[in-house]
């Protein structure tokens, strides 16, 4: 292979992988940016996610049906966590370490029920194109254009409905929200489980291309929360950003490192861009307004 054909892949498979990362990024700053709730179960849902997808395909032979079942079932999970920490969930000390035990309870569910042997799910669409004289895979294709096709729909239901609005000002103003009626703890479940549904389509899509064990969303989890940090609470459409960016320069470096190098060394960038400019894509200090 050439390097104009390596670079094209990493490049490629750095845009595929950055439009899952951005699908998992949205569904955490939805609930940490947006509800202000750290939600370490996160990668834990992503996991579920995708081995719903296993599931689908092992026990009733279709990898499509999981695209509706694992975001409704993750969805569903999703709020079964807002509801656990209700009591808890004003305190983000007691919230993390909630949301830590719900990762606990998840990876060692799935160690139980499915075991610490990796599972694969088939490519869906075995079909490729020819990338500079090399097969590249249609699914890859897929998996950005729905990826996508979820974005742009968030983007709507956050910036352009009415839920969206009373999601924000609940985030800016609980008690006086709950003074002119918005129903607040209402839009945290809800906001818990739009966040798990994110996370359930993303490991559903990611399913076929990776190997699926039960720390798999540790290891995701990691690099997402790094993602919202960088592109800033609250702003979903900066994460996206971040995180197609962060996927394309890990692709980019694979190409003349091998893949933990090329991870070191996106995770350095990362890191020096929050420490040299901390205003990167709008974000403010904490301290901008204090005299």
């Amino acid at each position: 292979m050439g390097q104009i054909s390596k670079l094209a892949f990493g490049l490629l498979n750095g845009a595929t992988w950055g439009t899952v990362l951005a699908l998992l990024s949205s569904g955490l700053n939805v609930v940490f940016g947006l509800m202000g709730t750290v939600n370490v179960a996160h990668g834990s849902l992503y996991m579920v996610g995708a081995y719903l997808a296993w599931i689908c395909f092992a026990s009733l032979g279709s990898f499509w049906l999981s695209l509706i079942v694992s975001p409704l079932a993750v969805g569903l999970l999703g709020v079964l966590i807002g509801l656990l920490l209700k009591p808890i969930r004003k305190n983000p000390i007691l919230s993390v370490l909630g949301t830590f035990g719900v990762t606990l309870v998840l990876q060692g569910s799935a160690l139980v029920l499915w075991g610490g042997t990796p599972r694969r799910v088939p490519l869906p669409l075995d079909s490729s194109f020819s990338l500079f004289g090399t097969g590249y895979s249609f699914y890859r294709i897929f998996v950005a254009i729905v990826s996508g096709l979820v974005l742009f729909c968030l983007w709507f239901l956050v910036e352009r409905t009415k839920f969206g609005l009373s999601l924000r000002a609940a985030r800016e103003d609980s008690e006086l929200s709950s003074a002119i009626g918005i129903p607040v703890f209402t839009l945290f479940l809800l906001g818990f489980g739009l966040g798990g549904a994110l996370a359930g389509v993303s490991g559903a899509l990611i399913a076929p291309l990776v190997s699926l064990t039960p720390g798999m969303g540790l290891r995701v989890f990691a690099i997402v929360f790094l993602i919202v940090i960088v592109g800033g609470l609250g702003k979903v459409w900066r994460s996206v950003i971040v995180a197609i960016s962060f996927a394309v320069f890990r692709g980019l470096a694979s190409v003349f490192l091998d893949s933990t190098k090329g991870l070191i060394l996106t995770f350095f960038f990362a890191l020096l861009v929050i420490l040299v400019n901390p205003n990167v894509l709008g974000r403010r200090p904490a301290n901008e307004n204090k005299n």
